[in-house]
This record gives C-alpha cells, structure tokens and sequence, in this order.
C-alpha cells in the first residue's frame, strides 16, 4: 500500500554534484529533517522478494533488522530499534518502514516533514514515486566536467575523470527520463552554478515548488549540527562548513587541458547542451581503444583490488611531494587527478 502523509522529498543528483549541500539546505530548514543517505532502494529493495510475506510480522521484523544493519543506517544520529521500527510502521511493508525510520529523525530534530539524500535513487525514482504517490524530487545538476574532477579528485570510485564524466551522464540521463514521467509539483531542477551564484533566489523558487516558506536558517545551513557532524574531519565533506560558495564553478576552465576537456565534451557534451551548459561544436573524441581502457579500468573485477588502487594514488602523492614528479609531465588528467 502507498504511504501518505507529509509529502516526502527525495534529493537526486550525480556524485559530488552538490547533493550533501542541499540536504544540509534544506534540513537547516524550521520544517524539514533530512538525515544522512539510506542507500536502502539500491542496497535492500531489489530483494524483498526473500522476505516472503511481510505481513507476517516475523518476516517483516526480519526486513527491519537487515535494514538496521546496513553501514548508512548506523550513521543515522536517530535510531530505532526492530521491534520500536515495526511498531512504528504505519504499513506492513518496506516504504512503511522506511518511512518510520525517517520520521524519528524528524521527530527528533523537532521538524514534521522528513526527505532523503541518496544520489543513486535516480534509478529509483519510479518505485519512490509508486512507494510515495506525493513524493517530491529535487534534481540538483551539476556541470558533468567539474563533477568528473571533483570525483577523482576525490578518491571515490571512479578514478578516471574520463568514467567520472560517463558516470555523470548515466545518472542525469536517469534522473531526466524519469523526471519526463512526472509532473511539475513533483518533479524540479536546480543547478548548482545557479544556486552558488543567486542562494537567496534560487532557494525560494525551491521553497515555492516545495509548499514551504523560505527560511533565512537555509542560508546559515553550515553553522547546523548537521554540517559539523557530518563535515568535521572529513576532508570529503569539508566544504559544506562554509557558506555557499562560487569557489567549485566551472572548475574544468583551469583544471583541465584543452584537449581533455574536448575528449570529456565529446563524450556528454550533448547532455550538457541540453542545460545550456556552453560546449565545443564537434568535440573530436578519444580513440576507441584509450577510451576502453580508461572504462575498463575503472571496473572492480575483484574487491580486493580496490584498495590497491587507492593506496597506490597515495604513493604517486608521495613521490610527487617528494620532487619524483611534477604536474607538467603529465599528458592528460583524463586518468585522473591523483
């Protein structure tokens, strides 16, 4: 069964495009509580299928306690216990539980209306939609050039700006084609350029599509609890302990190499058209061969291999540092930042 109630809102976005800005904007906000990303459509929903029944209470308690276990729940400043979690649940279901699990957070806090940060729910957003008929999607987009470097500049997997920039266009291209299904109450855009360049304005355009008044507290969202819990000494988040910023626009005007920013142009340039992003006419592309082994590379055969990968970008920084290597010898970043 569809939960109802407030109308739940759901922050979609490509990786480091911004996302974690907005929920701490928004849960900054007098009504509204947004705690740090569940990961639960990707993680837990495609196999509800092994839970049988779920309104059979021993099924659905087994639902919630694996829904417990999961990493990004255990970052939750809220917590609920199994039993406390079905008892809560207004449904005997996976929506009704994470429903419940997200209005502790918002009873918590002293807000009544909970959302959600999770970027890979742009692949989900027609079982959201069918979980919460009144739910409401705020897609904030991102340049895919600055995205890509941000990522790899990052450590996140991908590595390679070149996997970054076709991760990018994976996610928006989702997130559009879905978004393209709803209508206008549900479905709004916001680009972080412009909510860099105009937060004020920008934010209660947001607010208006929301049904919320706009609130100066959105504005100061890096003096909350929130930010310092979630950037203090983490260097991946660091930046949301700022105010809003023009500081991460139009990155790949500097970072990158004329020829590189061609290769990543050609690849999304066509979607970043479609935003009116300003783009080369007949980006020449890579080779077919390099551009496979920039994506293959990026492709964990083995986990065991992915800390490698990390550690060895660590020790070409510390070659770097040490005078081994300079930046100039360097032919192109599209392997990545590091």
């Amino acid at each position: 069964m569809p939960i109802k109630g407030e109308k739940p809102i759901f922050i979609i976005s490509a990786p480091r495009s911004g996302s974690t800005l907005m929920r701490l904007i928004l849960d900054a906000h007098p009504r509204i509580g947004i705690p740090s990303p569940a990961w639960l459509y990707e993680m837990v929903r495609p196999y509800l299928y092994s839970y049988g029944d779920l309104t059979n209470e021993q099924n659905l308690h087994a639902l919630a306690e694996d829904i417990l276990a999961a990493p990004s729940i255990k970052d939750f400043t809220s917590q609920l216990t199994a039993d406390e979690m079905v008892a809560e649940s207004n449904d005997p279901s996976f929506a009704g539980l994470y429903d419940a699990l997200h209005r502790k957070y918002v009873r918590d806090t002293g807000k009544s209306r909970w959302g959600e940060k999770t970027p890979r729910n742009c692949f989900w957003m027609d079982e959201i939609k069918s979980d919460y008929p009144d739910a409401q999607f705020v897609h904030i987009i991102r340049d895919g050039r600055d995205m890509a470097i941000d990522i790899a500049d990052s450590r996140l997997w991908p590595y390679s700006l070149y996997s970054g920039a076709q991760m990018w266009d994976m996610f928006v291209s989702a997130a559009q084609e879905s978004g393209a299904e709803l209508d206008s109450n549900s479905y709004y855009e916001i680009h972080y350029e412009k909510l860099c360049a105009d937060p004020e304005g920008e934010l209660k355009k947001l607010c208006d599509f929301l049904g919320e008044d706009f609130s100066p507290q959105m504005l100061s969202h890096h003096q909350s609890d929130s930010a310092k819990s979630w950037g203090g000494g983490d260097a991946l988040h660091a930046s949301i302990l700022k105010p809003i910023t023009t500081d991460y626009c139009e990155m790949y005007k500097t970072r990158l190499s004329d020829s590189d920013c061609e290769a990543i142009e050609a690849l999304i340039g066509t979607r970043l058209k479609s935003w009116n992003y300003p783009v080369r006419d007949n980006a020449k592309p890579i080779s077919a061969k390099l551009a496979r082994q920039l994506l293959e590379s990026d492709i964990p055969s083995n986990p065991n291999y992915v800390p490698f990968k990390g550690w060895h970008a660590k020790r070409r920084q510390e070659r770097k540092a040490a005078g081994v290597w300079r930046d100039e010898d360097r032919d192109s970043l599209l392997w990545g930042t590091q």
